[in-house]
């Protein structure tokens, strides 16, 4: 059976800049700001923490929209990935004294997308043509307020790294495989909330992207389960994606979580033992499809 999720969650077509005139709270503590990675806010006692920044041209309205929640001072800024679209707001959100928190690797996948920024912003307008068309609207009405970061991180996070902030414990630990190879899932144990980012692909619980048409580096499948399980047997209540509104309830997440994973080793081992068989990837992608029961999205 198909997931019940890849029917009522929206499709790629939806993703878009930053656009919300107010910030969604996902509950008394935590808020959303959409864009073409969504940002979040965590407000505590002790100062507030923000969760990806989004791309350089959407940082000043996540930021605007947060300021109405709260004009506390803002602590740390934690990234889940490098990629363009959860560091580009850093230098519009930093303050003096804010802790920037990444993976170790962080500097390595900002420097891949700059290495082939022309390429990827070509190959990418296809795709994502009106986010594109945003940002350069963004740069040509105030090029002087538009700023996509490059941030250097304060603190790196090899595979684990905690803090506690106002009451709430945050617990950080390496993810890689899925987009990137410094990927961190943010983790709230005392709420079993589980910030993600995009690292189970930018349309949970669709197939994951292991390689991008528009011509990204190559993704990691073992890793990518090895990380998928770490998040599952956190057993989440909230799963706090990169797109879109959160999942709630911890046996629906459970559910696509498994589904996921053992979908994506299907492909994975059905491949290989073709490969070693001696069959072309032409024919692998004809005869390969997974069971009924594993059926998932291919956005």
């Amino acid at each position: 059976m198909r997931s019940p999720l890849v029917g009522t969650r929206p499709g790629g077509d939806r993703i878009a800049a930053a656009a919300l005139d107010e910030a969604v709270a996902i509950n008394d503590f935590i808020y959303l700001s959409t864009g073409t990675s969504n940002s979040h806010l965590v407000v505590t006692s002790e100062g507030n923490v923000v969760v990806n920044t989004g791309m350089g041209f959407e940082a000043p309205r996540h930021q605007r929209l947060f300021r109405t929640v709260s004009d506390g001072p803002l602590r740390y800024i934690i990234l889940t990935q490098g990629h363009v679209d959860h560091v580009g707001g850093v230098d519009c959100f930093k303050e003096a004294g804010t802790e920037v928190i990444a993976h170790r690797n962080n500097a390595a996948c900002q420097e891949d997308d700059e290495r082939i920024e022309n390429f990827r912003r070509m190959r990418s307008f296809v795709f994502f043509p009106k986010v594109i068309e945003e940002a350069v609207k963004a740069m040509t009405e105030d090029p002087e307020s538009f700023v996509q970061s490059k941030p250097k991180p304060t603190v790196f996070v090899d595979d684990e790294y905690a803090f506690e902030l106002g009451g709430v414990r945050f617990e950080l630990f390496s993810v890689p495989g899925g987009e990137t190879v410094d990927s961190l899932c943010v983790w709230l144990p005392e709420h079993r909330i589980a910030f993600t980012g995009n690292q189970f692909g930018a349309l949970f619980p669709h197939f994951p992207n292991f390689y991008t048409i528009r011509g990204d580096r190559y993704r990691y499948v073992l890793p990518y389960l090895d990380s998928l399980d770490r998040v599952l047997k956190l057993e989440p209540e909230i799963l706090v994606t990169g797109h879109f509104e959160p999942i709630r309830g911890r046996e629906m997440i459970k559910a696509e979580l498994e589904r996921l994973r053992d979908a994506v080793r299907y492909v994975h081992d059905a491949t290989v033992a073709g490969m070693n068989e001696g069959k072309d990837a032409r024919t692998l992608m004809r005869e390969i499809r997974l069971p009924e029961h594993l059926e998932t999205g291919e956005g």
